[in-house]
């Protein structure tokens, strides 16, 4: 089932069209020289777009400026989540597989499968233009090694943090067998725990689930060993609980 989802979603010209969307909002703030800001994001990361923006924009200063604006990747994979997770749920023909001898550990373990490698390309994807983007306009910049390995740090965390989000997604996918409610609790989430995190400062738990800031704020978080401990339990224990419950209420549902 894998492979005919690949294969499907890479003769989707929804696929193609959500990347040059993607190409087109990297193209401006390359060209710009600025980097938007979230809605629902910390003033911390406010500063230090602020201090980004206007600088000469070679490949590695684009680069790991950009690291912070990352989150607008929740919103470009929205449409890769329904063509991959739920295209069967939007044409209402997920009987389909299931009906033709597919156990439903298997279905949902290969829907989400497939759609965690696609986010992955989709973040190679990103930055890959932000790169030669504006290494070709303005030139590649110094590049070493620390360059390559705050990248892949900071590129971990933010797809671990998106796997977070789109936990949440999985879950109301499973409840109601609505993509419009999938696509609706993505968005809105991110948004209520950041609006809530503001409002009681003092629940430290909020914050930890605050996966959004911690997307674009990834680069520049240098994390002590505690805190890096309380944020990994917090993403994969998240992402466990709701597959858990999703895969539980897939499980049990009468179809």
């Amino acid at each position: 089932m894998a492979r005919a989802d690949f294969y499907r979603l890479f003769r989707s010209k929804g696929l193609y069209i959500t990347e040059v969307v993607l190409i087109f909002i990297v193209l401006i703030s390359i060209f710009n020289k600025t980097v938007g800001l979230i809605l629902g994001n910390s003033g911390s990361l406010s500063t230090f777009q602020a201090a980004n923006n206007g600088h000469y924009w070679n490949a590695v200063h684009a680069t790991n400026a950009m690291t912070s604006m990352t989150s607008l990747l929740i919103y470009i994979i929205l449409p890769l989540f329904i063509m991959t997770i739920g295209f069967e749920f939007s044409r209402k023909i997920y009987k389909n597989p299931l009906s033709s001898g597919m156990t439903r550990l298997n279905y949902f373990i290969s829907k989400y499968c497939v759609f965690i490698v696609i986010t992955i390309l989709q973040f190679i994807f990103y930055y890959a233009a932000i790169f030669l983007i504006a290494g070709f306009k303005n030139g590649f910049g110094h590049i070493n090694g620390h360059f390559f390995t705050k990248l892949f740090e900071t590129v971990g965390t933010q797809i671990l943090e998106v796997s977070a989000i789109f936990s949440i997604a999985v879950l109301a996918l499973y409840l109601t067998f609505s993509t419009i409610a999938s696509v609706i609790t993505t968005i809105i989430f991110p948004v209520c725990i950041s609006v809530l995190g503001a409002v009681f400062e003092k629940q430290h738990w909020l914050q930890n689930l605050n996966f959004q800031n911690r997307i674009d704020s990834a680069y520049y978080t240098n994390y002590s060993t505690a805190h890096l401990h309380t944020m990994l339990t917090y993403s994969f224990g998240f992402i466990f609980v709701c597959l858990l419950l999703a895969y539980l209420t897939f499980r049990k549902r009468d179809l």
